[in-house]
């Protein structure tokens, strides 16, 4: 599992976007996760790039708050590489693949899982330094049955602050 987590840190590092005005983009993302015929709310901070016709990560930590009330503590980690791709002067298509770590913790104990992910993103600015995300990602843990995957989907939507 460490060898897991420590992968995604350094393709994370690798990958990071370039420092430069208005480069990288900061979202508070809401929206749903579903699984097993079943969906709860998802909240999460997004970092990623704001620029068209350049390569860098996406890189999602989120939480579930129906989780938290039931006495459990479960995040999402994606680390992802993407690439903008211009749809017009102010949105920008984002297509992304990456890793995915699960873990949560409760009063019996903990555990934690990983996969891989592959997503879309597009980012509409509203101003230079402002904007609106709207994201689809499908996940794909090891584990299932059979040796199979576990698949869940997310859609969330995010308010922008570029930096």
């Amino acid at each position: 599992m460490r060898q897991v987590v420590t992968f995604l840190l350094v393709a994370a590092v690798v990958v990071v976007p370039t420092r430069a005005p208005a480069q990288t983009a900061y979202s508070i993302d809401f929206g749903a996760i579903t699984a097993f015929d079943d969906a709860a709310v998802q909240i999460g901070f997004r970092a990623t790039p704001s620029v068209a016709n350049k390569a860098g990560s996406d890189i999602l930590l989120a939480t579930f708050p129906d989780a938290l009330i039931h006495g459990l503590m479960l995040f999402v980690l994606d680390v992802d590489a993407t690439y903008g791709t211009p749809l017009g002067e102010q949105v920008t298509l984002f297509p992304r693949f990456g890793g995915t770590v699960l873990a949560a913790g409760g009063n019996g104990g903990g555990g934690a899982g990983y996969g891989y992910n592959f997503g879309v993103g597009v980012l509409g600015r509203a101003s230079p330094t402002l904007g609106v995300r709207i994201d689809y990602t499908h996940h794909r843990l090891v584990g299932g049955s059979g040796g199979g995957t576990l698949p869940f989907s997310s859609i969330t939507v995010g308010i922008v602050w570029m930096h």
